[in-house]
């Protein structure tokens, strides 16, 4: 008899919690409003990286833009293996226009994000084409 009871519980237990859960449809609504703006961060994250990989190409290249850049804000984004994918809000400071702010991704290991904080300065390169691509020389932040 005790098992039975136990079960009579359990399907009481199961019909209250059912009793507070939000419908299907607003289920349903709430998760496609949550994947809409997962979507919208996957598209300004690729936006982003794609950004920075153009000011990377145009460094490698020898066609970008060598300035200076001061940190004004960082933040972990993600990781890649095991190093930290970080976005850097930075102020471009440029001989040829007055002063501007970027964003870019790139990739940290988790021995220099220790030494990395806002107010330090550091070597850039810019894409010449989209000049708020900016590609970080992290080896030169001081």
């Amino acid at each position: 008899m005790g098992m039975f009871k136990n079960l009579r519980d359990v399907k009481q237990m199961g019909e209250q919690m059912r009793a507070g859960m939000p419908s299907a449809g607003e289920q349903m609504a709430n998760a496609q409003a949550r994947m809409a703006n997962a979507s919208q961060f996957m598209a300004a994250q690729t936006q982003a990286a794609t950004a920075a990989a153009a000011a990377a190409q145009a460094a490698a290249n020898g066609t970008g833009i060598r300035t200076t850049v001061t940190i004004s804000g960082m933040r972990q984004v993600g990781m890649i293996n095991f190093d930290l994918l970080v976005a850097f809000d930075v102020t471009v400071t440029r001989d040829d226009m007055p002063p501007y702010p970027a964003t870019t991704q790139q990739a940290v290991s988790q021995m220099q994000i220790g030494q990395i904080r806002p107010g330090m300065t550091a070597d850039a390169t810019i894409d010449p084409s989209n000049p708020t691509a900016v590609w970080l020389d992290l080896s030169s932040v001081r």
